[in-house]
């Protein structure tokens, strides 16, 4: 039986003609850059992003190098009969045999294994010529089932939703306009992106929803009081980019603000929503002082409110082309090393984003429309005298 479920995952093996059928992703690339050195990689994101799609191009780029197809085991661990082979270091050996040459490990969604950080630190430090890739959809899970066994041993990335450029080849035939409005009103999401139809879109939205937002968070993570849960989410989505106010929250939902954190970190470590907070040279000060709020997929959002009106008709636009576009600075941070951030003074004076890495310190405001410098940046120029600064409009994303 797990021979059998192992090929039928796996059919390239047996078919030297086997076709993919795989759109790119962007992260590739820097992921294909690590396949070379020791380390494990690690792969986490939201269900239904493509995480598993990002291992599938890994498959197909080695097989395009020459690797033989043999010294290639891809497993996906939502099938339980398989983790009978993780059950032990010799069970584990025994079913990938012994080869001189290297053998590549790909784990689709490892957090269904009770202890995958200790599994994965023992084969490492055997120090064998093995390669392994896997997948988590939960930080908050990976982390509790890996804790300190993989510091110094894994290179994490996370794989986001599509960016702009990807959905215009997920989404083709299409205008950069139709994408940008898609994106505003339907999100990114693979799926979703590669439906023809609006009510195809909606449904495939209820689908993930249903599954993946409702079911399985509020079933992995116990959560007791689901009406708190779900009435927060609904607030959330009506105050995207807007400062959060954790006693309001708590107040208006009748619940105690330690239940609403919490609720919080859950959202934040599942790909459901992120906090920015206000820039500060002091970090921790920076993280005491109240953050805003945006989703991660603005589909989601839409989803939890019933509302799919045209951008023409919209009051919220101007809100949903920020969150896009906070969405498309994380997408295009293959290596998550960017720190964003907000900047306001106690006087209201606020600039929507300030990016910092090794090589950058840049302040951006974002519009809809108006491409004029606000005069934020003068007061930000006074602070800081070397930032860089732009405003970002939709027509950056409809002229390139």
């Amino acid at each position: 039986m797990i021979r059998e479920i192992f090929q039928l995952q796996n059919p390239w093996r047996e078919k030297s003609d086997y076709s993919f059928k795989l759109k790119p992703r962007d992260i590739f690339e820097t992921i294909s850059l690590n396949l070379e050195n020791e380390l494990i990689l690690g792969l986490i994101g939201s269900r239904q992003v493509g995480k598993s799609s990002v291992i599938l191009l890994t498959i197909e780029h080695l097989m395009r190098k020459g690797v033989n197809p043999n010294n290639i085991y891809y497993f996906n661990l939502d099938d339980f009969v398989l983790h009978e082979i993780f059950s032990s270091l010799p069970a584990f050996f025994e079913f990938i045999g012994k080869t001189d040459e290297k053998k590549y490990i790909l784990i689709d969604e490892i957090q269904r294994l009770p202890s995958p950080g200790l599994f994965l630190k023992e084969v490492y430090d055997l120090k064998r010529d093995i390669k392994i890739i896997f997948s988590g959809s939960s930080q908050l899970e990976i982390k509790s089932k890996t804790k300190e066994h993989l510091v110094g041993r894994a290179r994490i990335f996370h794989v986001n939703r599509l960016s702009f450029k990807e959905y215009l080849e997920f989404a083709s035939p299409i205008t950069k306009k139709e994408a940008l409005s898609q994106m505003l009103l339907y999100g990114s999401y693979p799926a979703v992106a590669k439906e023809g139809s609006i009510l195809e879109k909606k449904l495939r939205l209820k689908d993930i929803f249903q599954s993946y937002v409702q079911k399985d968070l509020v079933d992995f993570l116990q959560i007791g009081r689901t009406d708190s849960y779900n009435k927060l989410l609904v607030r959330l989505s009506n105050q995207i980019g807007e400062l959060l106010n954790i006693n309001d929250l708590a107040n208006n939902l009748s619940v105690k603000r330690a239940e609403i954190e919490k609720y919080l970190d859950i959202l934040e470590q599942t790909f459901i929503c992120k906090r920015v907070y206000p820039f500060h040279k002091n970090y921790n000060k920076e993280i005491t002082k109240t953050p805003k709020i945006f989703f991660l997929d603005l589909g989601l959002r839409n989803f939890l409110l019933n509302n799919f009106s045209s951008l023409d008709t919209r009051t919220d636009k101007g809100s949903l082309f920020e969150n896009f576009f906070l969405n498309e600075l994380i997408s295009n941070d293959h290596y998550g090393i960017n720190k964003i951030n907000f900047w306001r003074t106690t006087n209201q004076t606020e600039v929507d984003f300030i990016i910092q890495s090794e090589d950058l310190f840049e302040a951006i405001e974002v519009k809809w429309n108006n491409k004029i410098n606000p005069k934020s940046f003068e007061t930000l120029h006074s602070h800081y005298s070397g930032i860089k600064t732009r405003v970002v409009t939709k027509d950056d994303f409809l002229e390139t």
